[in-house]
């Protein structure tokens, strides 16, 4: 019997181990099963000493588990794919040029997002009031970040 527990304990592993490949909580819920699974089997074979060492010993390795994989994943080469090496924050908003009180012209309706040219540039902008339609000038009144407000020019 102690064969079953073993190969419960390792499938509940290796399940919640695909989780992080197959998202949707399927695999996950019942790797988990399968350990408390493991774990109800030995305390009704080998008692509740045997039952409650077995179940600290999964939960100890559980976390250490967790740790080392949270600490070694990012370093292989499919977690090199998975992972996101560069802040998009940083790129959009450091190079981002102060343009409060700059002027241009709405490309696309602005209801109330929309597109327009300032300094020669496209980009998404955001209309303070109502509807601005394409091709009234228009005036930046804020910028936070990457997000640029505008007001139609007078």
């Amino acid at each position: 019997m102690i064969e079953a527990i073993i190969v419960l304990v390792l499938v509940g592993f290796l399940m919640i181990a695909a989780e992080v490949f197959v998202p949707g909580l399927v695999l996950g819920t019942l790797g988990g099963l399968c350990l408390i699974g493991a774990v109800a089997l030995c305390y009704t074979i080998y008692g509740p000493l045997v039952g409650t060492a077995a179940f600290a010993a999964l939960a100890v390795l559980s976390i250490v588990g967790f740790f080392l994989w949270l600490r070694l994943f990012p370093h292989t080469p499919l977690g090199k794919k998975m992972m996101l090496n560069k802040s998009l924050l940083s790129r959009n908003s450091l190079k981002m040029p102060e343009l409060i009180g700059a002027t241009g012209e709405a490309v696309t309706p602005l209801r109330p997002a929309g597109t327009a040219v300032i300094q020669g540039r496209r980009m998404d902008v955001v209309a303070e009031g109502g509807l601005i339609e394409s091709g009234r000038k228009i005036t930046v009144v804020a910028q936070e970040g990457i997000r640029i407000v505008v007001r139609q020019a007078n």
